[in-house]
């Protein structure tokens, strides 16, 4: 195993980094930490690491001493630095010194950290043996061409002149044509180092029954590329039927799924003529794979083929309707939420957009999480329930996977809500006989809910089927009826008004007259001319 040294002055840092990697499954070990450049080069004495990973600024002796000193005692060594964004000029001179990484602290994610000790240890696994001090084996180390074509991805070299030189220096040849082939696997399939290691484990074993020179190297988000270079110019891979490339790319996969498991899909993005052209061909192959979901997974998309021809269908006014949804999901239509979901799905898998299948399976995911905790009473369930949902819907690489895994959680929503009904029905009951008792005191939708132990939004929607109308509006007709009751008596309006629970009287007025189509004055007056209701109630 490759030994490895962190040194961080921040202990909160430094233990966050040490926890954060599981060293033994990546094959590294780590054999010490320090708080300085000089605790670390008294931990040297005793055992020379094969990476060091430093901080920049830091007390006693910084990272830049320790990286000129340890360069002195060992050329070799693997370094990576940690800084902080705003410490970057200072950085630049510890970067001329031959580091392999630079991590900024605040955006370094775990997947980011494992991701470049991967590199470091794959160019100590594969570094030519050259003599101390050739600078040649160092720029030709596979972690550096990587970082190359990384840069060439995300249009960071933007120029021809320069690129072409900067491969020279890489010692790679000069390119005639070239495809980029983009691997995208499920997420679910195993861990994120096991994935990339398979991939390049494939490539590596095919790379001599293979026409051309091959580069293998992830992406920001860890995904793998592959370049397929005829830098020779004599096997232009633009005069070779595509089938063939096709093929090599089935045959990946087919291994990738004998070998390891994992299912693959391959998108291939256009001609590449020069170094430049990689960062619309590796576009060009994302978008080809993005395609799985709705063409399937496990297969080779080619970009400009006939099958990834963009829909006519145009996707305006495209909106779901929450409102609509939480209603049918309150009034138990479980058939029209169905068929509702089902349109959806058509409409999507017509439009072929797959940044809007995600938008909407976010939002539906939302109104899910949304409707579970108003309808059940174990905090904890839920809790678990929504980390389900979102563990399940990453696996999902389909819009038919995306579905009929919706399908099946909102008929899962509506079957709790189906079996609560009976059992919630006697709250609703308690419900209006504690507004008839207590109609004069103030009674809130939240204070109700409450009281009979439903969550606000599912006892409100619950009382609407069962009573007929809503909550507010059972409470006004019962204070009406109370208050005409009172009427016939010789009580002022206001005075009615505010032993009924409406303690404004011009409010009073108005919502009486509402109901009744009487103004209180009205209404006893109408009682005392023919001493019965007859009023338009």
């Amino acid at each position: 195993m490759h030994r490895v040294i962190i040194v961080e002055d921040e202990f909160i840092v430094r233990y966050g980094i040490c926890s954060m990697i599981d060293w033994e499954k990546i094959g590294l070990q780590l054999i010490g930490e320090a708080a300085n450049g000089k605790e670390a080069l008294e931990l040297m004495e005793a055992e020379m690491p094969d990476i060091l990973i430093t901080d920049i600024k830091m007390p006693v002796m910084d990272g830049i001493e320790l990286i000129t000193a340890v360069r002195a005692a060992s050329p070799d060594m693997k370094i990576i630095i940690l800084s902080n964004l705003e410490d970057f000029q200072y950085a630049k001179e510890a970067i001329r010194h031959g580091v392999s990484e630079y991590l900024i602290k605040s955006d370094m994610m775990p997947r980011d950290f494992e991701q470049a000790l991967l590199k470091v240890k794959e160019s100590l696994d594969a570094v030519r043996k050259g003599p101390s001090g050739d600078t040649s084996s160092f720029q030709s180390e596979p972690v550096h061409k990587e970082k190359f074509l990384l840069e060439l991805m995300e249009g960071s070299i933007a120029g021809a002149a320069e690129s072409m030189e900067q491969a020279r220096l890489l010692g790679m040849a000069p390119l005639h044509s070239a495809h980029l082939l983009h691997i995208s696997l499920n997420a679910a399939e195993q861990g994120y180092t096991e994935r990339q290691s398979a991939i390049r484990h494939i490539v590596e074993r095919m790379r001599d029954e293979l026409p051309w020179e091959v580069e293998t190297f992830p992406d920001k988000q860890g995904d793998m590329n592959v370049l397929f270079m005829d830098a020779a110019g004599e096997r232009v891979i633009g005069s070779t039927p595509m089938e063939l490339l096709i093929h090599q790319a089935e045959e990946m996969i087919r291994r990738l799924s004998k070998e390891f498991g994992l299912t693959a899909t391959i998108g291939i993005g256009g001609r590449i003529r020069e170094w430049t052209d990689i960062k619309e061909a590796y576009a060009q192959a994302v978008r080809a794979a993005k395609q799985k979901m709705f063409l399937g997974s496990g297969r080779v998309m080619v970009h400009g083929s006939d099958e990834l021809q963009a829909s006519d269908v145009e996707a305006d006014h495209f909106k779901i309707s929450t409102h609509q949804i939480q209603s049918m999901v309150y009034a138990f239509q479980t058939k029209e939420l169905m068929e509702y979901l089902e349109a959806l799905f058509g409409q999507l898998a017509a439009r072929r957009d797959v940044e809007l299948v995600q938008i909407v399976s976010l939002e539906l995911l939302m109104i899910l999480t949304t409707l579970w905790p108003d309808v059940s009473n174990d905090a904890q369930q839920v809790l678990r329930l929504k980390k389900q949902y979102f563990d399940e819907l990453a696996k999902l690489e389909t819009l038919e996977q995306n579905r009929s895994w919706f399908i099946e959680a909102f008929e899962a929503l509506a079957r709790h809500m189906n079996e609560m009904y009976h059992s919630d029905r006697n709250s609703i009951i308690k419900a209006t006989q504690y507004i008839q008792q207590f109609y004069h005191q103030e009674i809130s939708l939240q204070s109700i809910s409450s009281l009979v132990h439903l969550s606000k939004n599912y006892f409100a929607n619950l009382f609407r089927k069962e009573v007929g109308e809503s909550f507010l509006e059972y409470l006004t007709r019962i204070r009406i009826e109370k208050a005409k009751s009172l009427l016939t008596g010789d009580l002022r309006a206001g005075d009615v008004g505010s032993l009924v629970g409406i303690h404004d009287p011009k409010y009073f007025s108005k919502v009486f007259k509402k109901i009744t189509g009487l103004s209180p004055s009205e209404y006893r007056q109408r009682i005392r001319d023919y001493g019965e209701d007859r009023g338009p109630v």
